[in-house]
């Protein structure tokens, strides 16, 4: 009787150990299936990516509440969706945007900081009286006129075609603002009004060439003319030659 005993509960004690294995590779199976899965799910995440710039640079970056650098400063992988973005610099108001990022899309970014204490054009106010065009035309010569040049002299401009007003400072009236760097200028169209890029030079340029600018912002090398089409109706082109640093353009209204 003792060894058939023994052999009961042996047979026992295998039959309990095969179930445990059992539940225990069953654990381990619905583990491994989970973990695919979430792997998948994290991948499927929709990114966009943001340029952002400041005139003057070195500014601080603030996506939410989270700092992200200084600028110029490039953002990637942000899931899309709507973002305020903060640019600070100190002795400057603060620039404040609403962006919202797309997928696999780069939203730019360009900000021209306003000098703390100074009134914000955009507001409707005149800016200060003191204020001195870096170079600009006769104030009586019509935007209509011959073509002109100006002196590049800073590194940030405003252009006011229909004064025919070229300065540091922004003004009601501004169309267009303008960074200079090693050897091309970056431009900004100040709403309404609207840009776009020519591959020929500026002695070659026409109206029609202009007529349909339609983007906000764009990169001009020497021996290319930007065409700008204001809110009022003006249409100019602009343009130069340059080996290294622009230092001169060309204005050549068509109306």
């Amino acid at each position: 009787m003792l060894p058939q005993f023994s052999r009961m509960k042996c047979r026992n004690f295998l039959a309990v150990l095969f179930a445990v294995i059992l539940v225990f590779s069953a654990g381990c199976k619905a583990a491994e299936k989970e973990q695919p899965a979430e792997t998948a799910e994290e991948q499927l995440v929709d990114t966009g990516s943001a340029e952002i710039e400041s005139s003057p640079g070195m500014a601080q970056v603030y996506v939410g509440e989270e700092y992200k650098g200084d600028t110029p400063v490039s953002l990637y992988n942000l899931p899309v969706g709507q973002y305020e973005i903060t640019i600070m610099k100190e002795g400057y108001a603060d620039f404040k945007k609403a962006v919202t990022i797309r997928v696999g899309r780069t939203e730019e970014i360009s900000a021209a900081l306003i000098p703390a204490g100074e009134t914000n054009p955009s507001a409707g106010k005149p800016a200060k009286e003191t204020e001195k065009p870096a170079e600009a035309m006769p104030q009586n010569t019509s935007a209509a006129s011959k073509s002109s040049k100006i002196s590049l002299s800073s590194f940030a401009m405003y252009y006011d075609f229909e004064k025919a007003e070229f300065t540091e400072i922004r003004t009601d009236g501004s169309d267009l603002f303008s960074r200079k760097y090693e050897n091309y200028l970056h431009f900004t169209a100040i709403t309404p009004a609207k840009i776009n890029v020519l591959d020929k030079p500026i002695s070659e340029a026409e109206k029609e060439d202009c007529i349909f600018s339609d983007t906000a912002v764009a990169q001009v090398f020497s021996q290319q003319t930007l065409c700008v089409k204001t809110g009022t109706g003006i249409v100019v082109a602009i343009g130069g030659e340059w080996k290294e640093m622009p230092g001169e353009l060309e204005i050549k209204p068509f109306s």
